[in-house]
C-alpha cells in the first residue's frame, strides 16, 4: 500500500540554491522499525516522535518534493522501486535493515536514517560506505554478493527525545539537507548544455587534456564515450551546435542592442583598457550565445568559439569571456569559455549548492611559497552569488598578438578582479570518464605581498588571478595533465563536505589531494 504525500509548505533556510523544477522530486520512503528501543525496565517512551510526525516535518521543510511513503516489508519496497526505478528520484530508509540489504543499493541516490536508541545491529555502516556484504579474505558466512551501486548517506533522528533540543535539531537539519541533495540531482539529471563548437571536428576537452607522451592521441570514439559517460553519472544532455549556427546568429544581433549592453558593463567598470568596438563585439557575441541558449531550450553554455566570423583573422578575433562573467553568470546562468562540460556541470552543481558561481582556470603550484595560482581570462564579479559585485577592470586578451594596442581590432577582452583575501576557497572537478571528484582547499591570499620583485601581476600572463595559500607540494605531486587536464574550477567558501556528499549520491569516488 502506497501513501502519497504531497510537500506544500515552506522551506527551512538553506544554503541549496535550486534551479526551477519541471516537476516534484519523488522520493520512494519507508519506515523499516517502531523508531526507538521500546525495551527497557521503564517501558516505552515517555515522548515519541511518530511516523506522522517525522513526515510532517519533513513536509514543511521540503518545498518541492514528493515522500512516496510504502507501507510494506523491505523486500517488497525493494522489488516495488526496481519495478518503477523511473518513477523515484532518490530512496529514503527510516529504521533498521534486517535480513535484506537490497533497497539500499538499487542505484538510486539513497539516506538511511539511525533511529537513536534502537540496537545498531540493523545499521551495517561499513556496508552502506563500501558495498562490500563479504570480505576479500575473511569472513564468518557463507555467500553473499558485494553491492556495486553504493550511493548512499546517513543521518541520525532522536525520537525518544532525549538529546537536547538544540541537537534533536541539528540532526533534522541534517537530514533536510540531504534531501535536498537528491533534489540537486534530480534538477541536474533535467539540465541542458549548450557547446557551440570551434570547428565540426573539435575534440571535446581536447585543450584540458591535450598533453600526453609523444605517442599518446585521444581514441577515435572520444566524443561519443565523454558524453555517454556524463549521461549516465548525471543525466545532463549536451546539445552540439556547429560554429556556423553561431556565426549566422552573431550577425542577426541588433548592432544597437549590443551597443547598450557593452555601456552597461562598461559603466559598471572600475577601469576599461579595452577599446569600446571590442567590449561591443564581445557583447554581441554574448548575446548571439543568449539567442542559441533560448532556441535549444539550455541551462548553462559553453564554447571554444575564437571568432565571431569564422575567417581566421585578426579584426574577427572573440574571446567569450567578459560576457560570460558580466552577462550569464550574473544572472545565475553558469558558462564557460572552453568546452569543458565535466568543469562546466561542476559549476552547475557548485551553484545548486550554495548559489555561487565558480571561476574556471588553469592552475599553477608555487611550493616554495605554498600557494596556488589559478588563472584565465575571465572570473566572476559576484562570488558571493548575491547582489554584491567586486570592483572589475576590462581589459583587452592576453592572448590577443595585438594586447598592447587596444585601439587594434582583434586586441579582444578580457576581465581582471580580485576576490577577497582571507576567505576559504575550494579547487575542485569532476571527471565523468574516471568516475572520481578531486578536490581540495585553500585560503585566498594577497599575493602582491608574495611577489615583490616590482612586476604588477595584474599584467603577468592571464587577466584574472585567484592566488591561494594550500598545500602545494602534496596536491602538485597528483598533477597529471593528460589525465586529469590542466584545468579547474574555484568555488568561494570551503564546500569540502557538500562535494563529498554530493559525490556519494552520484556514485563517484571523491579525492581529496590534500588529505
Amino acid at each position: 500500500m502506497k501513501k502519497i504525500i504531497f510537500i506544500l509548505a515552506v522551506m527551512i533556510s538553506s544554503s541549496l540554491v535550486l534551479f526551477a523544477q519541471n516537476s516534484n522530486t519523488r522520493i520512494f520512503t519507508i519506515f523499516t522499525s517502531a523508531g526507538c528501543g521500546c525495551t527497557g525496565s521503564g517501558g516505552p517512551p515517555e515522548v515519541f516522535t511518530t511516523h506522522e510526525e517525522v513526515l510532517d516535518k519533513l513536509h514543511q521543510a521540503c518545498n518541492g518534493v514528493d515522500f512516496i511513503q510504502f507501507e510494506g516489508s523491505i523486500s517488497d519496497g525493494y522489488n516495488e522501486v526496481e519495478s518503477l526505478k523511473d518513477s523515484y528520484d532518490g530512496v529514503l530508509i527510516i529504521g533498521r535493515i534486517d535480513g535484506d540489504y537490497r533497497l539500499a543499493f538499487t542505484g538510486l541516490p539513497t539516506i538511511i536514517v539511525y533511529n537513536l536508541w534502537e540496537f545498531q545491529s540493523g545499521h551495517h555502516y561499513h556496508i552502506f560506505n563500501t558495498g562490500k556484504v563479504k570480505d576479500d579474505e575473511r569472513n564468518i558466512l557463507e555467500g553473499g554478493t558485494n553491492y556495486e551501486h553504493v550511493k548512499i548517506l546517513t543521518a541520525q533522528l532522536d525520537r525518544r527525545n532525549l538529546c537536547m533540543p538544540s541537537v534533536r535539531e541539528k540532526m533534522f537539519i541534517d537530514l533536510v539537507y540531504k534531501v535536498k541533495l537528491i533534489q540537486v540531482i534530480k534538477e541536474l539529471k533535467e539540465t541542458r548544455i549548450l557547446m557551440v563548437k570551434n570547428a565540426e571536428d573539435e575534440i571535446i576537452a581536447s585543450v584540458n587534456y591535450k598533453f600526453g607522451d609523444f605517442n599518446q592521441s585521444y581514441p577515435s570514439d572520444h566524443n561519443e564515450r565523454y558524453i555517454q559517460a556524463i549521461k549516465e553519472v548525471t543525466g545532463v544532455e549536451i546539445v552540439q551546435v556547429e560554429a556556423g549556427e553561431f556565426y549566422e546568429t552573431y550577425q542577426k544581433i541588433n548592432i544597437w542592442d549590443a551597443e547598450e549592453m557593452a555601456e552597461q558593463w562598461i559603466i559598471g567598470a572600475r577601469k576599461v583598457e579595452a577599446s569600446r568596438p571590442e567590449i561591443v563585439k564581445t557583447a554581441r557575441g554574448y548575446l548571439a550565445l543568449e539567442a542559441l541558449r533560448e532556441k535549444y531550450d539550455c541551462d548553462a553554455v559553453s564554447t571554444h568559439i575564437r571568432s565571431v566570423t569564422g575567417s581566421g583573422e585578426l579584426k574577427d578575433r572573440y574571446n567569450p569571456g567578459l560576457g560570460m562573467e558580466l552577462g550569464f553568470k550574473t544572472r545565475g546562468i553558469q558558462a564557460v569559455c572552453q568546452n569543458y562540460p565535466d568543469i562546466l556541470i561542476s559549476q552547475i552543481i557548485a551553484y545548486k549548492l550554495t548559489g555561487r558561481p565558480s571561476m574556471l582556470g588553469d592552475q599553477m603550484y608555487d611550493i616554495d611559497n605554498s600557494v596556488e595560482i589559478v588563472l584565465h581570462c575571465g572570473i566572476p564579479v559576484n562570488p558571493y552569488g548575491d547582489e554584491r559585485r567586486l570592483p572589475y577592470s576590462i581589459r583587452t586578451h592576453a592572448e590577443s598578438p595585438v594586447r598592447d594596442l587596444p585601439e587594434e581590432p582583434g586586441s579582444s577582452t578580457g576581465i581582471t578582479a580580485e576576490w577577497p583575501v582571507g576567505e576559504p576557497v575550494t579547487f575542485w572537478e569532476m571527471h565523468s570518464l574516471l568516475g572520481q571528484i578531486r578536490l581540495h582547499t585553500g585560503e585566498i591570499v594577497n599575493g602582491r605581498t608574495i611577489y615583490t620583485g616590482g612586476e604588477d601581476l595584474e599584467n603577468v600572463m592571464c587577466t584574472a588571478k585567484i592566488i591561494a595559500r594550500v598545500d602545494a607540494r602534496k596536491i602538485r605531486e597528483q598533477h597529471f595533465p593528460s589525465l586529469y587536464g590542466i584545468h579547474h574550477c574555484a568555488t568561494l567558501g570551503d564546500l569540502r563536505q557538500q562535494i563529498k556528499d554530493i559525490g556519494t549520491l552520484l556514485g563517484l569516488e571523491v579525492v581529496e589531494r590534500d588529505r
